[in-house]
């Protein structure tokens, strides 16, 4: 009875299919017994059936077994039969095509991987990944209930201090916060500060910038284009949001109303905004954002960085673009309104 059920296992583990032999491979054996069986060799078994040298044999393995003088033939089925595995043996698949894809790709070749999606659940919820120059911080900046950690702004206020000066300010909670959802949106990424508190200066060209008083910052998420970031920042209630196609960077502000502009200047240069309701609303120009600390490195690949853009103003420009609707956020996390000090001769609600 044993010898009758070794010799059935034997009779299982070969089969013919269209003319070819394929081999079965059963538990311990290995290509030498193999080819002895078959009467050919290890190379020509390697060779049909793309097996790397050393490679080990695994259990219910089928090995095209190529006839002699037709080795070059039995390599082609071999590579067919691999690819009809490897895309699920779809019906219909001709073996032909099968060859050719498993032609196309080289032994060892790892499949690309996906992309990931811009948009993503974070693996640490407020938690947010900050460069500046050569600098680096990585803090806890929201809880996971999304309130602010008042212990984290300090160091916020030092990443986002004057860059020439030194000279620190602290940063509005409320703009903090708003940091906190932006990192959390976009599953975490590095944020790449480009300016935040600057003192101010007569020369700037906005008389009343929020970057004087802490409450804006200049920035980029690494692997999210500046369109997104542009979008998603506009969905916040009473935040100002200035968009450059020609610099590195999306403006975030704070403010008491919600307003939008387009600026098409290049940095160092004085503003081409897109609207006259755009330069009433404005925050900065590219020419006041100061420069990033000793030891900066350019803008990272996939930032957002956009290729220069020919201004293009439509009717009413940027203030005739209605933005999405506001996003409800609980006063509660410290994303309350921040009231701006009303200096004299201010101008009036919806022209910050």
């Amino acid at each position: 009875m044993a010898l009758l059920a070794g010799a059935a296992a034997a009779l299982l583990s070969v089969y013919a299919e269209a003319g070819d032999v394929v081999h079965v491979v059963s538990r311990g054996q290995v290509l030498v017994h193999i080819a002895k069986r078959y009467r050919t060799t290890v190379e020509a078994i390697r060779a049909a059936n793309g097996l790397r040298p050393g490679q080990f044999l695994k259990p219910g393995q089928e090995l095209v077994i190529p006839e002699k003088g037709k080795e070059a033939e039995a390599a082609k089925k071999a590579a067919a039969r691999r690819a009809s595995k490897e895309s699920g043996g779809k019906k219909g698949a001709s073996a032909k095509e099968s060859a050719a894809a498993g032609k196309g790709k080289k032994k060892g070749e790892a499949r690309p991987a996906k992309p990931m999606p811009l948009v993503m659940k974070p693996k640490r919820p407020g938690f947010v990944k900050m460069v500046r120059g050569s600098e680096r911080l990585e803090t806890q900046l929201l809880t996971k209930h999304g309130r602010l950690v008042p212990s984290a702004l300090p160091k916020l206020g030092k990443m986002m201090r004057h860059a020439q000066s030194g000279a620190k300010i602290a940063i509005d909670p409320r703009l903090a916060t708003l940091i906190g959802m932006v990192s959390d949106h976009f599953g975490g990424r590095t944020i790449h500060i480009t300016s935040g508190f600057r003192p101010y200066s007569p020369t700037q060209y906005t008389k009343d910038s929020k970057h004087n008083l802490g409450r804006a910052i200049d920035f980029s998420i690494e692997g999210v284009p500046n369109t997104k970031l542009r979008d998603f920042c506009r969905t916040f209630r009473n935040a100002g949001v200035g968009y450059y196609p020609n610099s590195s960077f999306v403006h975030l502000d704070v403010r008491t109303t919600k307003a939008f502009w387009i600026d098409y200047s290049r940095p160092g240069e004085a503003p081409r905004y897109d609207s006259p309701v755009a330069r009433a609303s404005a925050d900065e120009s590219t020419a006041d954002v100061d420069q990033a600390p000793s030891g900066a490195t350019p803008a990272p690949s996939g930032s957002g960085k956009e290729k220069p853009t020919t201004p293009h103003t439509p009717a009413g420009g940027s203030g005739d673009t209605h933005p999405p609707p506001s996003q409800v956020v609980d006063p509660s996390t410290g994303n309350s309104n921040s009231q701006d000090p009303t200096p004299r001769n201010a101008p009036k609600a919806g022209q910050d």
